[in-house]
């Protein structure tokens, strides 16, 4: 009988440790592959990402761009004031973000507002001394170089095939409103 009870003992502790590891465990961070693959399952979710940091603003210092398995897997983080700017140390490191997953949607109004501000020079850019930032464009699926009047263009387009295949009338863009982030160690 005491054998018994000895076991059952050790079994109801070893079962409670391994609850308790299993529930407290940190969980590996998805990828940008695993969010830009299935976004609409994490917006608005606190999320935790791993990918390749490729580019700090140097305008702002406050958007990180991770990459996923490919250059086109390419997703913007964004800082706030608490947090701060993003360290350029980052560049060329795998980096840990934890943030909200934040949907973008750009509408034909929104086309017509952007065609509006380039026709009277009150675009906002991205980049340095008027210049397109590259890595903006590659996050927004925009060929490299594009103009700001011939990324409005690529996006309507996109939107009427977005709008015939799916039925849609905007287009989704995502970015992580960051929390905290940390350069993984090599």
């Amino acid at each position: 009988m005491k054998q018994n009870t000895s076991f059952a003992f050790y079994f109801v502790v070893f079962s409670l440790l391994m609850l308790y590891g299993c529930s407290n465990a940190e969980k590996e961070p998805l990828t940008v592959d695993n969010i830009l693959t299935t976004p609409d399952e994490y917006v608005g979710q606190t999320v935790t990402v791993k990918g390749k940091a490729t580019h700090v603003c140097a305008k702002s210092g406050m958007k990180l761009f991770l990459e996923g398995s490919r250059e086109v897997h390419t997703i913007r983080v964004e800082s706030n004031s608490t947090l701060g700017k993003f360290d350029k140390a980052c560049v060329d490191n795998e980096v840990v973000v934890k943030g909200i997953l934040v949907e973008e949607k750009i509408t034909e109004a929104d086309l017509k507002k952007m065609e509006e501000e380039i026709v009277e020079n009150r675009s906002v850019t991205h980049g340095e001394d008027g210049e397109a930032c590259e890595t903006e464009q590659k996050a927004e699926g925009v060929a490299a170089g594009s103009s700001e009047m011939d990324r409005v263009n690529q996006f309507r387009e996109r939107l009427a095939e977005r709008k015939a295949s799916e039925g849609k009338d905007y287009l989704s863009f995502y970015h992580i409103a960051a929390n905290s982030y940390s350069v993984v160690e090599k």
